[in-house]
């Protein structure tokens, strides 16, 4: 017979034909109200919902719309979509010059090939728009509220009359400050300070770029047998994943089905070869 323990004789108390699962194991209600959490249903001014009371996940979710300033605005857009920089900024770059609607969508559809994503084009470039980073405008880019439009006269059955203007043509044009974060946008910086902040794995990043640079680019597989095991990785353990993810975020690589060193990526390695 084995030695009975604490927790058997706990178990004893429950294990009767008294036993009430529920009130067994409820939880204890009896909180003081002082300690609970403000209910966003909680009476505010004039009795409505308090807002300072709503989860602080959904105050940020929207916390772009509120900047003061459009800067503001677009940095709390690119904190809240980390993962879609360099979509956000292509996007941007393109509208460099007016573009119409059709051929800014064709560009979005082209990088969604490779970076499934549930926004639709227009969607992405009315977050922008909202931020304050790209603006609907006419071809010269002028705003589309100042764009003015005459109306036109018509003669239908020898009466003239006149007939509301079509809407003029959507292009999308950068703002200035949309301008001013695309400026601050330097992956050559970006990928320099990837080696000045990890010095010790200064090779590493070297062989995963020169072997995304190869013709169609490399599959994680790949990469991986060729790093994974190398002795600078293995105290911490690191993986070529952790690599290719730094390196894609300071715009050295994409996803192309392949992984593939993008035009700065080459050209840092174009660079560090010839030093």
């Amino acid at each position: 017979m084995t030695d009975r323990t604490e927790t058997d004789e706990i178990l004893d108390g429950y294990l009767t034909a008294d036993f009430d699962p529920l009130q067994a194991f409820a939880f204890d209600d009896d909180t003081d109200a002082d300690d609970e959490a403000p209910s966003v249903l909680a009476e505010g001014p004039f009795n409505m919902p308090n807002p300072e009371a709503a989860p602080q996940f959904q105050r940020d979710l929207v916390a772009f719309d509120n900047g003061e300033t459009a800067e503001e605005r677009i940095d709390a857009l690119f904190a809240q979509m980390p993962t879609f920089h360099k979509m956000l900024f292509t996007i941007m770059g393109t509208c460099a010059s007016p573009l119409p609607t059709a051929d800014l969508e064709e560009v979005i559809a082209e990088m969604k090939r490779h970076h499934h994503s549930v926004y639709e084009p227009l969607t992405l470039c009315n977050l922008l728009e909202r931020a304050g980073a790209i603006a609907q405008t006419d071809e010269n880019g002028t705003p589309l509220a100042e764009v003015e439009q005459e109306p036109l006269r018509v003669e239908v059955e020898g009466v003239e009359y006149w007939r509301v203007a079509p809407a003029p043509e959507v292009f999308w044009s950068l703002t200035e400050a949309g301008a001013a974060k695309l400026d601050s946008y330097r992956p050559m910086e970006m990928i320099a300070a990837l080696y000045e902040t990890e010095p010790q794995y200064g090779a590493i990043f070297t062989t995963c770029l020169e072997l995304c640079a190869r013709d169609g680019g490399a599959s994680l597989r790949e990469i991986g047998d060729v790093v994974d095991d190398e002795p600078v990785l293995q105290n911490p353990k690191r993986y070529a994943m952790y690599f290719i993810d730094k390196l894609e975020h300071a715009g050295a690589v994409e996803w192309t089905g392949q992984w593939s060193a993008t035009e700065h990526g080459r050209a840092y390695l174009h660079a560090d070869n010839e030093n």
